[in-house]
């Protein structure tokens, strides 16, 4: 740690750090409130800080929220796993099912979308369980995982 880290930091120091974080991406309150305590553990003033720019609407949930999980459903994961990453990353409930509900309308379709890319053929019954635990292991229900499943064997015989 060097000297300059361990002083107490001014609030300028403090939201110039917090730009260049926000410059680079989108960050959800609670994400970017651990980073800058993290970097600057002592300091009390980062509470202020945050809500200052959630004020300037720098910061935003739902607009961290609505990212988030369109980059997640366009790299075809599964709303439980888009769901349990975004409650660690703070994001309340209630915003989460909201933006999991209007992002995609149909999940067993994006669950078969994937599954067409993987399978270049008919599937036997040991790849049907290969790829209902890979859809799951995605994030997707076990309804999702099994439509998709019975979607695509039904669409290469």
């Amino acid at each position: 740690m060097s000297a300059e880290d361990s002083e107490a930091p001014s609030l300028n120091e403090m939201r110039a750090f917090a730009y260049r974080l926000l410059g680079r991406r989108e960050y959800s309150i609670f994400e970017l409130r651990q980073r800058i305590q993290r970097k600057w553990p002592e300091s009390g003033d980062v509470d202020d800080l945050v809500g200052a720019l959630v004020d300037e609407n720098l910061v935003s949930d739902e607009r961290y929220t609505e990212s988030f999980v369109r980059f997640r459903a366009q790299r075809f994961q599964g709303p439980l796993k888009i769901r349990a990453d975004l409650r660690g990353k703070g994001v309340s409930d209630h915003l989460i099912e909201r933006e999991l509900g209007a992002a995609a309308e149909d999940w067993s379709g994006l669950a078969a979308q994937w599954l067409h890319r993987q399978v270049s053929g008919t599937l036997d019954f040991d790849q049907k369980k290969k790829y209902y635990r890979r859809l799951t292991s995605r994030g997707f229900t076990h309804g999702q995982a099994m439509d998709a499943v019975n979607r695509t064997h039904s669409s290469l015989d």
